[in-house]
């Protein structure tokens, strides 16, 4: 509320100040891409083009200057919309960085010359490409001096759930300020009466609480009352009972229109629908209430006169007027009768056809076409809203494309256009991130159209559901159904590209043979047919899964991607390849790797803006977290992702990625027993993600859940499991419950499942569950089984955990092969030298769960008070049974475990508490009263 005029006010005072002020603003209606910039970048480039403003403060040559010059004036040029990229501004790989340097160049020369205040109005209704823009400037102009004033509405249905994450990105940056802005309340509206009426604070107080009950306190409606009852006499007018209060912007606003002559209210209504702001140029275009040029002429400036002594215009200089407020144009419209608004939009639309150079032509003719109801301009409404939706595809602003692309389809001209049409808006929704709107174009194509068609969509389908983590078998049919209705021919691209999604989708289904299968001949066709870009997307396809005896392959074909994609520019093959790179380093321990795919995927998405490999870097940046063992941020991380998988239809949820995230965060940090009171240890698995409550019930130290389920999983579940994407959390979340429970017969079934991960780490999705290295898992269940080599396991482990500069896998594999050197009895020296190492990592992160593998309680434990000497919950469960008199193998009864590791349990107890025997130790428990 009030935002447009406070922020006038800033700027204002800014101005007298000697401060440059360039304002430019959003319309809802068909603006340019880069709206609200492209106003202020007009300003820039006069004043760059007249040679009075400079683009360099350095030291280079003038023909240097002047080639950076040129750079910077093309594009702004792109920006506002007066021409096209060229080849150095083309859709490579800077391309994008070169458009937003050269508007952060152009800016910071004017601020060069006197302080620049940039006010940019409704950035509710900024497309994703303009946002990029605004991120970019704001980061990369902290150092000039700079005040960037930005308003939006918070409100439905303006709200943009685009711009709250762009603006939660920018709140971390110093400088960065958001100033929320609510109703007045009695006190502002008294001092707003007693400024503009003179009264006593008393007076206007009494007449604030009527005037914020008729107007709840919005400014806009304040100061249009008022201005109504200033004329009226003022506040006497109020207190004679005249008071006129509009229950709507709509009745101010006709209470105003019914003081117009018909003809100067015709002139409004034409306003109205050329848009918010409009010149008088157009306006005399498109007006043809009179026959000579001279009465034309005329009739509209005395119609603006009016409409602006009536205060329903104002004029914002260069002979355009606009709107005091968007409401107030909306009631105009309102009030127009539905076929004399689509006669107004047809005269509109031929004046800009007639005016050449008029601004945003293309966005206007379409805008009006699309408008005027006639089924004879329906061919030039879908001529122009293709041309205005591929143009905001060429400036990478897809979500305004495929707006435009679907608005055009109930014009079309037949099946096949509209299919097309349908088609193009799908390919536009994917590369904006709306995962669902673009598969339910393709689903209706891929069910309804030709042959050829059908088979575009059905690839189209299966590209958006991978996206969204969907199951592949509506894809599968899809395309086994549309290729049934086309030739089987290997030199044509699409019937190449269809076996290629084909394959990917087999992996959705744990068709591995199948996916392997299809992906190779897929590439093999690619590569004889010769085209980058058909083998780029073939290779991108083929990248699915985590398999370890495909690993090798799958980084292999990634790098390949990866180096098409820089090759031909194509920044969202770059971003696919840099994701898979990302993955398949962290399964390799190649932490450089790792850190060189992130810097890909950064520089990629910061040029396309896609959200998807937006929301793709968020995940990165949690496992960048994570690893490092700072939970706090990783915690942030989840909460940003869920919120931004909301906003995109990715499945993060409770029991989805974020609830294993959350899950893994609080489980190393040590704050499970938050939710322990939420679980009761009888759940139905088949309501849950089963290996996922195993997780919980083994942590919470459930033993009879845990068996119970464990047993379940093994029994009838693991072919299902061992199949899906989610198998290295499972196998996992199956060793821990084993090893909890001592189970030596599930630890040796599991184990050559393990073994093919050995020298991998283990990691689940995009980066939603990392487990560090399955050596480490190797070595604890070879400890658990007395065979093998578990200290080369944990050698090999740290050695990985080191390179992968991962902390948190550090601690965890010390942590193990502590518990390992316990079991064998080795000298207590050995053991308390890497208790020492386990601690300097685990303390200072808060790795609670890993010192408490080593016996360190959590100093606000519950159970920490009766844990002394660095006891063990489990070694404290095996002295109360001892003390009870009970043998080692009736405690390995008790507890179901081995015997031998009952007779560890009863070693490492002796030796903490410094006791000789059973007996002593017996005592020490009863003389300490642990188990009243």
């Amino acid at each position: 509320m009030g935002k447009s005029r406070l922020v006038a006010e800033v700027a204002t005072a800014l101005y007298q100040r000697d401060a440059t002020v360039l304002s430019g603003e959003c319309v809802a209606e068909l603006g340019l891409p880069y709206q609200p910039f492209v106003e202020p970048i007009e300003a820039v480039l006069s004043g760059l083009a007249d040679g009075r403003l400079s683009t360099g403060r350095d030291r280079r040559t003038a023909a240097e200057l002047d080639v950076g010059r040129m750079a910077v004036l093309e594009g702004l040029a792109v920006l506002a919309g007066r021409r096209q990229p060229g080849t150095r501004l083309g859709p490579d790989l800077e391309g994008r960085r070169r458009l937003y340097r050269a508007a952060v160049q152009g800016f910071d020369a004017i601020a060069a010359e006197r302080p620049l205040v940039l006010v940019l109005e409704d950035l509710h209704w900024a497309g994703d490409d303009a946002l990029q823009l605004f991120r970019y400037l704001v980061k990369h102009s902290a150092g000039s001096p700079m005040l960037i004033l930005a308003t939006h509405r918070t409100t439905p249905p303006d709200r943009s759930m685009a711009l709250v994450h762009t603006a939660a990105e920018l709140y971390r940056l110093n400088g960065v300020l958001r100033v929320d802005l609510g109703p007045l309340d009695i006190e502002d509206i008294t001092e707003l009466l007693v400024g503009e009426s003179g009264a006593s604070v008393s007076v206007a107080r009494q007449a604030a609480y009527l005037l914020r009950d008729q107007t709840g306190g919005n400014p806009f409606y304040l100061r249009e009352l008022w201005r109504d009852l200033a004329g009226d006499g003022g506040l006497a007018a109020l207190r004679r009972d005249h008071l006129r209060t509009p229950e709507s912007v709509r009745d101010t606003i006709q209470s105003r229109l019914d003081l117009l002559e018909s003809e100067y209210r015709d002139v409004l209504e034409l306003a109205a629908v050329l848009g918010e702001e409009v010149d008088v140029v157009m306006l005399l275009a498109a007006h043809s209430a009179s026959s000579s040029a001279v009465s034309i002429r005329e009739g509209v400036l005395a119609a603006l006169d009016a409409c602006v002594a009536h205060r329903l215009l104002e004029p914002t200089g260069g002979g355009r007027f606009r709107f005091l407020h968007a409401l107030a144009r909306q009631a105009v419209l309102d009030n127009m009768p539905p076929s004399q608004l689509a006669h107004v939009h047809t005269v509109a639309a031929e004046a800009v056809e007639r005016v050449s150079a008029a601004d945003r032509r293309v966005q206007r003719l379409a805008h009006h076409y699309a408008n005027t109801g006639v089924r004879e301009h329906a061919p030039r409404a879908v001529q122009y809203l293709v041309e205005a939706a591929r143009l905001a595809d060429r400036a990478l602003a897809h979500r305004e494309a495929a707006q435009l692309f679907e608005q055009a389809v109930p014009l079309a001209d037949g099946s096949t256009q509209r299919d097309d049409l349908r088609l193009a808006a799908a390919r536009s929704h994917h590369l904006a991130a709306n995962f669902a709107r673009a598969r339910e174009l393709d689903e209706q194509v891929a069910t309804t159209g030709s042959p050829t068609h059908r088979l575009r969509a059905a690839i189209g389908y299966e590209a958006t559901s991978r996206r969204t983590g969907r199951l592949g078998q509506p894809a599968i049919d899809l395309l086994t159904g549309a290729l049934a209705g086309v030739e089987r021919d290997p030199s044509d691209p699409l019937y190449v590209r269809a076996i290629s999604s084909l394959g990917r989708a087999f992996a959705f289904t744990a068709s591995t043979r199948e996916t392997e299968v299809l992906s190779a001949r897929a590439i093999e066709f690619a590569r004889t047919i010769g085209r980058h870009d058909l083998l780029a997307q073939t290779l991108e396809a083929s990248l699915v899964g985590l398999r370890p005896g495909h690993a090798a392959v799958q980084l292999t074909r990634a790098t390949e991607l990866s180096v098409l994609a820089k090759g031909s520019g194509d920044l969202h093959k770059l971003s696919s390849a840099a994701y898979h790179r990302g993955t398949l380093c962290y399964l390799f321990g190649d932490r450089q790797g790792l850190e060189d795919a992130y810097a890909d995927l950064i520089r990629a998405n910061h040029l396309t803006g896609q959200q998807y490999w937006e929301y793709v870097t968020i995940c990165f940046d949690y496992a960048r977290y994570f690893m490092s063992g700072d939970f706090g941020a990783a915690e942030r991380t989840n909460k940003g992702l869920l919120e931004f998988g909301e906003l995109i239809g990715t499945a993060d949820s409770a029991e989805g990625p974020y609830g294993v995230r959350a899950y893994m965060i609080r489980r190393e940090a040590g704050r499970l027993d938050q939710i322990r009171p939420l679980i009761t240890g009888s759940e139905q698995p088949t309501n849950h993600w089963a290996p996922g409550l195993l997780a919980l019930y083994t942590e919470l130290g459930l033993t009879q859940p845990t068996r119970r389920l464990l047993d379940w999983l093994l029994d009838d579940q693991l072919p299902r499991y061992s199949q899906s994407g989610d198998w290295p959390a499972t196998l996992a979340f199956l060793t821990e419950a084993a090893l909890s429970l001592g189970d030596q017969a599930t630890a040796r079934r599991l184990r050559p499942m393990l073994a093919e991960y050995a020298g991998l780490n283990l990691l689940t999705g995009p980066f939603v569950a990392l487990f560090g290295s399955a050596d480490r898992y190797l070595g604890v269940v070879d400890s658990l089984l007395g065979c093998g080599t578990p200290e080369e396991w944990f050698a090999s482990a740290l050695r990985m955990d080191t390179h992968m500069r991962a902390p948190v896998h550090q601690a965890q594999t010390l942590a193990a092969h502590v518990n390992h050197l316990r079991q064998l009895g080795s000298a207590p020296r050995m053991v308390e030298e890497m208790e020492q190492q386990v601690r300097a990592i685990a303390e200072p992160l808060g790795l609670r769960r890993v010192l408490r593998m080593i016996g360190v309680p959590h100093p606000t434990d519950p159970h920490s008070e009766p844990r002394p000497d660095r006891l063990t919950r489990r070694e404290l469960e095996v002295l109360r049974l001892l003390s009870e008199g009970m043998s080692n193998r009736e405690i390995a009864h008790a507890l179901v475990i081995s015997e031998n590791t009952a007779a560890n349990h009863v070693r490492n107890i002796l030796h903490k508490t410094r006791c000789d025997n059973r007996t002593q130790a017996a005592r020490y428990a009863t003389k300490r009263q642990l188990f009243k």
